[in-house]
């Protein structure tokens, strides 16, 4: 079987991981795309599953989990991200005939047009994370794509355009954020790209490894910020040791720190990797308890306290909101009262993502009032799905105020 030298490995992950974000908003789950937050209804697609706004403190801890999973595997893999999967670095490296010095004003035409072609690419993939693009291409067809859709998708390939054509590496080196709290995350067994210690008087000054270097640092002089971990540096090396017939296969190679010692469990990796997994535990015991909808109880300011044969009326207005991809059907009673009446529509059916308001009628003998003026009770929702504890909300119910004569 063939093995697979570097620069072959890390194409091929590119390209998968190219491919997977392509793709993913096109996949379908319970009809709905695999991952997308949707606009329209403010709610996130996740493999199956539907967060809605109500419960978007779930997505917060999630993203409070991915930051510290960011920070553990940069402390053990150091800029693994930038080198193989970061966006930016994969187009980078799909547009590396942009890098080239010398061409002809019809090669530098060609080549705009093919990132410009690239950038679109992106700038409507982009948008698929937000609009269904089954929509998206739909509505191109039809000549009917929405104003504010059609002019994101614009900016964001102007955007990425002059991205990939002026700024370039420089990003990285640069205003990329992550280049420079990485080095605040390393430590003496972070794996990195460098120069072995140990075999670095073999160096025959080829300067390949400089020359290589998209972003110009030489790595013989020490680890640098602005490494994007490319590894082209190690390629280069180890094909000049290779025609100098040396017995090290490469002098630059991915080392755990200067020492090359490798240790994973380590007091600082322990204490991120712990943080990481209870906001995991957090997110999935939320994402496991979360509540299937929303209900609400307001006092209806159009209908005041009155009394009807031997019992006042009291009303109110219910807001009911369907958070499941499901049909919920939701039953009305009050908690801890044996002799009433509960007037409202019946079922109360709500499609998912549907807000429903309703006008409620609560009758209470007047008898039970007597003694208080005001009762504090608590109305209570059963979901058709009979799952958890019924949802509750507070309510008072009052006598009607009697006009002095």
């Amino acid at each position: 079987m063939m093995k697979l030298e570097l620069q072959q490995k890390r194409w091929l992950v590119r390209i998968l991981w190219t491919l997977l974000y392509l793709t993913i908003p096109f996949v379908k789950i319970n009809g709905e795309s695999a991952l997308r937050f949707d606009i329209n209804t403010l709610a996130l697609h996740v493999f199956g599953s539907t967060v809605y706004i109500e419960n978007f403190f779930i997505v917060l801890i999630f993203t409070f989990f991915i930051t510290f999973l960011i920070i553990v595997i940069t402390q053990l893999y150091g800029r693994i991200w930038c080198g193989w999967l970061c966006p930016q670095t994969v187009i980078l490296n799909f547009t590396r005939f942009f890098d080239k010095k010398k061409q002809s004003i019809i090669s530098k035409l060609f080549n705009h047009i093919i990132v410009f072609i690239i950038s679109a690419v992106i700038g409507a993939s982009m948008v698929w994370y937000f609009v269904s693009p089954y929509n998206f291409f739909s509505d191109i067809s039809t000549g009917s794509l929405n104003s504010a859709t059609l002019w994101f998708t614009i900016v964001l390939t102007v955007i990425t355009y002059l991205n990939f054509t002026l700024v370039r590496y420089k990003f990285c080196t640069t205003v990329c954020p992550y280049s420079k709290f990485q080095s605040v995350m390393f430590d003496d067994h972070t794996l990195v790209i460098a120069m072995d210690p140990e075999t670095s008087y073999k160096c025959v000054k080829c300067n390949a490894c400089v020359i290589t270097c998209p972003v110009g640092i030489d790595i013989r002089q020490g680890m640098d910020s602005q490494c994007i971990n490319c590894g082209r540096c190690i390629t280069a090396c180890t094909e000049t040791m290779s025609n100098e017939n040396e017995d090290v296969p490469t002098l630059i190679d991915y080392i755990y720190g200067f020492s090359n010692i490798k240790r994973p469990f380590r007091s600082n990796v322990l204490i991120t990797g712990v943080i990481t997994a209870l906001f995991l535990a957090g997110f999935i015991f939320m994402l496991a308890t979360v509540k299937p909808y929303e209900f609400q109880v307001f006092p209806n300011s159009s209908f005041l306290p009155r009394v009807k044969d031997e019992n006042i009326i009291n009303s109110y207005e219910i807001m009911l909101k369907n958070l499941t991809e499901k049909n919920l059907t939701v039953e009305l009673k009050i908690k801890d009262l044996e002799n009433y009446t509960l007037q409202y529509p019946k079922p109360l059916s709500l499609a998912p993502g549907e807000t429903l308001k309703e006008k409620v009628f609560l009758f209470i003998p007047t008898k039970m009032l007597k003694e208080k003026p005001i009762l504090s009770l608590k109305m209570q929702s059963f979901g058709s799905n009979k799952k958890g504890e019924p949802l509750e909300s507070e309510l008072s119910f009052r006598k009607p105020i009697r006009r002095k004569q």
